[in-house]
């Protein structure tokens, strides 16, 4: 679906409001097996949304529609029209200055490449797999999706973004009169979903050494760790939901505290957001303002580089909107070699609880899992 954006922009114009119109036209379709009953589930889905943000006099509104017409736009141009005089001024609150025009496909494959028998077949290569006794299936989803965005503004800019993604999800459990545990594993891809039955031996594997381990014990001490991807990527949420400008300024950010940063990061690493890595799902060419996205370093060799800016704060900290209001791809860069771990006795592979993180101090005492490690080798699971 793509709309009239001259009507669109004709209504700003009746109205005499600055702002502009976003419309996600998503698809999708999926499988899920429940083993309780055991069911497959197939769904396939078609939804559109649509948001109109009116700015007037330095004050701003937004509202939120199902579905798309003209009507229901020029009904909440109406309605926000009646409200706006409410909304909190701010000589900061301007119309970005988007002028160009764009249309940008990321896609690379199309929802007809994909069946439901291709889906079901994901599902039989993970059911028919021959597990060890006591293990069953907990869960298996798999589905593919695609969307289309398009912006439009009254500055008569025109900006199109197709997309699309592929997922799947299996998780074993294990259980007998004394023990039970579970182990998962998700792959998110922009390419046509595949499971490999290596995939499912190496979960098998892991949710097995989960089991034997449990009898053995950490003695008190302390231990040089490491931590595994899934670990280190929770923490970089934490820290990245942290680098807005609006919550630095408000004094609500843990970066609002001076130097804290020395403390979470070492000279070795560098943090950058690229929204412009080929075939990865957060692979974009706008922002969220619908700026031209831009590679952007937020920390280079321990120095802290930049923030994330809506165009709001960029203008009143007097620098350009550097196209950098969204976290698309983050690339974490450590300049080390291949003995860095040398010395490690313990992996962490889960830490639970991130909800309680102490967001403004960054104080956080959570629960965990680890390996043991022998020579960079798993040991034993604790």
């Amino acid at each position: 679906m793509i709309p009239d954006s001259n009507k669109i922009i004709e209504l700003f114009k009746k109205y005499d409001v600055e702002g502009f119109v976003n419309i996600n036209h998503s698809f999708s379709k999926d499988l899920e097996y429940s083993p309780l009953h055991d069911e497959i589930s197939l769904d396939s889905s078609e939804n559109i949304s649509t948001s109109v943000t009116m700015i007037k006099n330095h004050k701003k509104s937004s509202f939120g529609i199902d579905g798309y017409s003209l009507d229901k736009i020029e009904s909440a141009l109406q309605d926000m029209l009646k409200i706006i005089d409410f909304a909190q001024y701010d000589a900061d609150i301007n119309l970005p200055q988007i002028t160009d025009s764009v249309e940008k496909d990321f896609s690379n494959l199309s929802l007809d490449d994909i069946t439901f028998d291709d889906l079901s077949s994901l599902f039989q290569t993970f059911k028919n797999y021959h597990f060890e006794p006591n293990i069953t299936i907990e869960w298996f989803s798999a589905g593919v999706s695609s969307a289309i965005h398009m912006y439009i503004n009254s500055l008569w800019s025109v900006k199109i973004q197709k997309d699309n993604g592929s997922f799947y999800f299996m998780e074993l459990f294990w259980e007998n009169w004394e023990k039970r545990e579970t182990h998962y594993k998700y792959t998110s891809t922009k390419n046509k979903p595949k499971i490999e039955l290596d995939d499912i031996k190496k979960l098998q594997d892991e949710l097995l050494a989960k089991i034997s381990d449990w009898a053995v014990k950490l003695p008190s001490g302390n231990y040089d760790i490491a931590l595994d991807r899934e670990v280190v990527i929770d923490f970089l949420d934490i820290i990245i939901g942290n680098m807005w400008a609006e919550s630095m300024r408000e004094g609500i950010s843990l970066f609002s505290k001076n130097k804290l940063w020395d403390q979470i990061f070492d000279e070795k690493l560098t943090l950058v957001n690229n929204p412009d890595l080929k075939n990865y799902t957060g692979t974009m060419l706008f922002d969220k303002e619908w700026v031209t996205a831009k590679k952007t370093v937020l920390f280079e060799k321990w120095v802290f580089t930049s923030k994330f800016y809506d165009y709001k704060n960029a203008l009143k900290e007097w620098i350009e909107n550097l196209g950098n209001s969204t976290v698309s791809n983050i690339e974490l860069i450590w300049e080390t070699d291949k003995n860095y771990a040398n010395g490690c006795e313990i992996l962490f592979t889960n830490l639970m609880a991130f909800h309680t993180v102490d967001a403004s101090t960054g104080k956080f005492s959570l629960n965990g899992q680890w390996y043991l490690l022998e020579n960079w080798q798993k040991k034993d699971y604790i």
